[in-house]
């Protein structure tokens, strides 16, 4: 005990055992080489992982797009690029406290604010788009404002400077720079290329901070050139529009093509649409006729229905015939011609589109050949072009013809066809009876595909006799081209009204023909459906088409006139009176009445 006063005891010393400080250090370094075997294990053993999930996070991959391949003409001029043009699109949690700037961007995109408005509703929570594929110049007036959440992307837009002139042929693509018409839907995969990809960081809103490197170079697409020449498409074009708008027809089709290669100049539609522009586009009034309608074909079948009848020897060259009658009666129907004649010889059956003496060659025929020809030729299958749409037509199996079907085949019902098959047909005529596939890919000076299909001999008397058909007289007059020989037929056929018979006042009109006829060059098929004015005669309607657009073409081509000024002169003789002209221009007399 002790007492008030008394000292204090001063404080004794502890000491604390050595093993205590050894454990404190012990514990330490286990922690330190704990931290370091996670460090390991985090920077070495499971690195790659960590990285990859960080990279998930905030790494992205961005596509880069592929330049998409040009179509060229033959000569090298363009039929369709892709020119680069920016897509502006915004992020909607930070663009809708913009609203007072919404009128300014509306008015600079040409839409209401409402239809603006419509825009970012339509896209999501973080992603909408504002305006796609618009003018550079136009995004940077827009992009200038500075709008929060306003952003924009580097795309290519496809364009087409012929515009109306080869849509339908060209077709067009979508926004996302794949075809889906005509040769760019055909040729997607030769013209698309390959996209790239760059490696980049994104923050949690989606925003580009940083591109980190291009992982794959894109591959532009590859050039398309074809056989198509544009100067002869324009006019083909031209030519081809003012006539259904001078007999107010339907529609019109045509194709101009090399006999030799196959190579096709020209194949044009009316009416057309500007792919620039497709606002008002509907595949049902655009799409390419020339490869896509089928129609009775009406006199231009003549020719072959001669050819096999040679060929097997149903008839002879200096055949003739007696077609001096007002009804030649088969079965049930009444055959007649536009124009009564005495005796014809096989070249006046021709000349003169003479339904009955096509009707007594057929009968002539066993129709197995007739049918055979005519599949020889390339009626009632498929080209080969590859475009989307094209149909092969039908000719019906000759097992089942009667007598009346073998008299209507003769003169080109009964069947269907198309303008791109009517040229190839024709093709093979001019081209010493050789058939050529049709192409319309730049090729060299020969074909790939070819077939004798027609007898050398019975080809040049065809040539010779087809050349009458555009002599003063001939249904196909308004063919003759000036300093050229000229050979063709006209063909003027009554539409069938899809109840067993035909409408009364609507027609199909047609010329097929080839220049220089001495030694064929060029071939074109000309269809104008349902004129509505005029003489609505294939010699009239179609004709001319045909003289515009193959006079174009054969100096186009460099090909020299082999007919002089005063012969030419010579054979085109007197002027004809409007009514002479009226009769020999083919009417609407081809139907079996």
């Amino acid at each position: 005990m002790t007492y008030p006063g008394a000292p204090l005891h001063s404080p004794q010393l502890v000491t604390l055992p050595a093993w205590r400080a050894t454990a404190v250090w012990t514990v330490v370094a286990l922690g330190l080489a704990a931290i370091m075997a996670q460090a390991w294990r985090a920077q070495v053993e499971r690195g790659p992982f960590l990285r990859n999930q960080g990279a998930q996070r905030y790494l992205r991959h961005f596509a880069l797009p592929a330049q998409r391949g040009p179509i060229l003409d033959r000569s090298g001029k363009a039929l369709a690029l892709s020119v680069p043009v920016q897509t502006l699109w915004v992020d909607p949690r930070l663009f809708y406290p913009q609203q007072v700037h919404w009128p300014q961007i509306a008015a600079a995109l040409g839409i209401s604010a409402a239809a603006l408005a419509a825009r970012i509703h339509s896209g999501g929570s973080r992603f909408a788009f504002l305006a796609r594929q618009i003018a550079p110049e136009r995004a940077a007036t827009i992009l200038a404002l500075h709008v929060p959440g306003l952003y924009s992307l580097n795309e290519n837009r496809r364009y087409y400077p012929s515009g109306s002139i080869a849509a339908p042929l060209l077709g067009f693509t979508n926004v996302d720079g794949r075809g889906i018409e005509g040769l760019e839907m055909a040729y997607n995969q030769w013209l698309q290329g390959k996209a790239g990809e760059e490696t980049g960081l994104r923050d949690n809103l989606g925003h580009p901070l940083a591109i980190l490197g291009t992982a794959r170079l894109a591959q532009p697409g590859q050039t398309l050139t074809l056989s198509i020449d544009r100067n002869i498409q324009y006019v083909a074009y031209t030519a081809l529009a003012s006539a259904v708008q001078r007999f107010q027809a339907r529609s019109g089709a045509a194709v101009l093509m090399n006999v030799r290669t196959g190579e096709i100049l020209a194949m044009v539609s009316y009416p057309s649409f500007n792919p620039n522009e497709r606002t008002d586009y509907q595949p049902s009034l655009y799409n390419n006729r020339a490869v896509a309608d089928t129609f009775e074909p009406g006199s231009v079948m003549k020719p072959f229905t001669i050819a096999a009848a040679l060929d097997d020897g149903s008839i002879q060259p200096n055949s003739t015939f007696d077609v001096n009658t007002n009804c030649f009666r088969v079965a049930h129907y009444c055959i007649q011609d536009d124009i009564r004649h005495g005796i014809l010889d096989l070249a006046q059956v021709l000349k003169y589109s003479s339904n009955i003496g096509a009707a007594k060659i057929s009968l002539r025929t066993p129709p197995a050949d007739l049918y055979q020809m005519l599949r020889n030729v390339g009626f009632g299958q498929v080209s080969g072009l590859g475009l989307p749409g094209e149909t092969g037509g039908t000719v019906p199996a000759w097992q089942g013809w009667d007598v009346a079907r073998r008299a209507a085949m003769a003169y080109g019902y009964g069947l269907s066809v198309t303008p791109l098959q009517l040229a190839a047909a024709y093709g093979a005529i001019a081209n010493n009876g050789v058939y050529v596939q049709p192409t319309l890919l730049r090729t060299s000076n020969t074909s790939l595909h070819s077939q004798q299909v027609i007898p050398v001999a019975t080809a040049a008397r065809l040539r010779d006799w087809l050349a009458g058909v555009t002599s003063r007289g001939g249904t196909g007059f308004l063919a003759a081209i000036p300093g050229y020989s000229v050979a063709g037929k006209t063909g003027t056929s009554i539409m069938a009204n899809g109840k067993g018979g035909f409408h009364k006042h609507q027609v199909n009109t047609t010329f097929v023909g080839f220049a220089p006829a001495n030694n064929p060059q060029f071939v074109m098929a000309v269809v104008v459906r349902g004129p509505t004015q005029g003489w609505r005669y294939g010699g009239v309607v179609a004709a001319p088409v045909f003289r515009v657009t193959m006079s174009a073409a054969l100096h186009q081509m460099g090909v020299q006139p082999d007919v002089s000024a005063g012969v030419w002169d010579a054979a085109a003789g007197k002027p004809m009176t409007a009514d002479q002209e009226r009769r020999w221009a083919e009417g609407a007399g081809d139907a079996a009445h």
